[in-house]
């Protein structure tokens, strides 16, 4: 059976007084909450200077969005307090990354933080609306009701409410949010306002992931001693995984040892499923960082390290992670309904040996034609996929073009969403 379990390799503030039970075994009291973590910032009016104080805090500790862009939450907050309408804060906690389990883990265990960090948010911009957006039937969808209905005696000033996304991939991207929480289909569009401007029903919104507003909470609470502080999911070839809590810079080698996953030859695929693939031999130098190994670079993304097993055709792998890809697309745009398909087929025709040079010439013509076309930046990511195997794997590459027989592919993989095969025309 597959196992969710939490660690650190520091002394945690995010996770602390969580433990390391499993997941699902219950979670904190508002009352064990306060003692560990306080209050969040009381209702009342902001100053000027006191809203600076804030953004300075978030920017003195680095606060960044936890989503996967690594985007400066104090500039968003900053471009929400410019406004004029009264806005609404989001916190997005729908994980389109099927292996990322850090915002499922704070939701089941320690919602409380996450809702701390939201309510200072909008009483610091004085908002009176909270919407939590999440993946419909959620595993965490019980526990965090519970904590809301804990603190509907506190928070009269804020109305805090729940929103169910489509479980599919896109659905926590930022439009996606914006559309869905707007009354239409939660899909992708062409961003032409920013949601701080023109948001939710046409006004300013403030969307970030629920670690962010954890962390919110925690540089709020606790200062300085939460700076740097961020989750990491790791996953091992069975498809158990981890959540670490770290701190930036922290070497990859020493949150994988804190998971318990020993790593030798094993290739391990970093921020996401349409992340980069970081090779043994680049291990000793990656960090925890935006930038996990550079030259070329490998970006932290949602924060996942799945190590593969050595035994595993990366070929193959890669092409049963595309082809899922390419099935949770919006198929709106060309590049979607098109394009994504028409890689996944032909890299999937090279990993199975029955593809040719034309496959090949055929991805290194496409691959460029797909990036920054889409609505979204889903295409972009798959892309970035595809061009790091071929740079991590060139030798195995090519042999599956020259059809040389490889022993190591598989059908399927024991990670999330690649248990079963997705259909792939001949």
């Amino acid at each position: 059976m597959k196992t969710l379990t939490f660690g650190a390799t520091h002394e945690p503030v995010l996770l602390a007084g969580i433990g390391n039970p499993n997941v699902f075994e219950g979670s904190m009291t508002l009352a064990d909450h306060r003692a560990l973590h306080g209050s969040p910032l009381p209702a009342g009016r902001r100053t000027k200077r006191s809203v600076e104080g804030v953004i300075g805090a978030l920017q003195r500790d680095g606060v960044r969005g936890r989503g996967g862009a690594n985007f400066p939450f104090a500039i968003k907050l900053q471009s929400i307090v410019d406004q004029r309408k009264k806005p609404i804060i989001v916190v997005n906690a729908a994980e389109g990354e099927p292996a990322s389990a850090k915002d499922l883990g704070l939701l089941s265990r320690n919602p409380h933080l996450i809702l701390d960090g939201a309510i200072s948010v909008a009483r610091l911009v004085g908002g009176s609306e909270v919407i939590i957006w999440l993946h419909h039937g959620s595993a965490a969808l019980g526990v965090l009701r519970r904590a809301i209905d804990e603190r509907v005696q506190e928070v009269g000033d804020i109305s805090i409410k729940v929103a169910q996304a489509p479980d599919r991939f896109v659905s926590g991207q930022v439009t996606s949010v914006v559309q869905g929480l707007s009354g239409g289909i939660a899909l992708p569009y062409v961003l032409k306002e920013q949601p701080s401007v023109k948001g939710v029903n046409g006004r300013p919104t403030l969307i970030s992931n629920a670690e962010t507003y954890a962390l919110v909470a925690t540089t709020l609470q606790h200062g300085a001693d939460s700076a740097g502080h961020l989750l990491t999911t790791i996953m091992d070839a069975a498809g158990n995984r981890t959540i670490i809590e770290t701190i930036r810079g922290t070497s990859v080698s020493a949150v994988l040892s804190a998971a318990g996953v020993s790593v030798t030859n094993e290739p391990i695929l970093v921020g996401g499923y349409a992340g980069s693939w970081l090779t043994a031999d680049r291990l000793s130098a990656a960090v925890v960082d935006s930038i996990v190994a550079t030259e070329p670079d490998i970006r932290l993304g949602v924060a996942l390290f799945a190590v593969a097993d050595p035994t595993w055709c990366p070929v193959a792998l890669t092409a049963r992670i595309v082809a899922w890809l390419a099935s949770q697309s919006a198929g709106q745009c060309g590049p979607c309904a098109f394009g994504l398909p028409a890689t996944a087929e032909a890299l999937t025709r090279l990993a199975q040996g029955v593809g040719s040079s034309t496959d090949r010439d055929h991805l290194v013509r496409w691959l460029p034609m797909l990036t920054g076309r889409g609505a979204c930046a889903h295409p972009d990511g798959v892309v970035g996929l595809v061009r790091a195997t071929g740079e991590s794997f060139a030798n195995h590459l090519w042999d599956h073009v020259n059809q040389v027989p490889c022993t190591s592919v598989r059908a399927t993989y024991p990670w999330p969403s690649l248990e079963m095969p997705v259909p792939v025309s001949a």
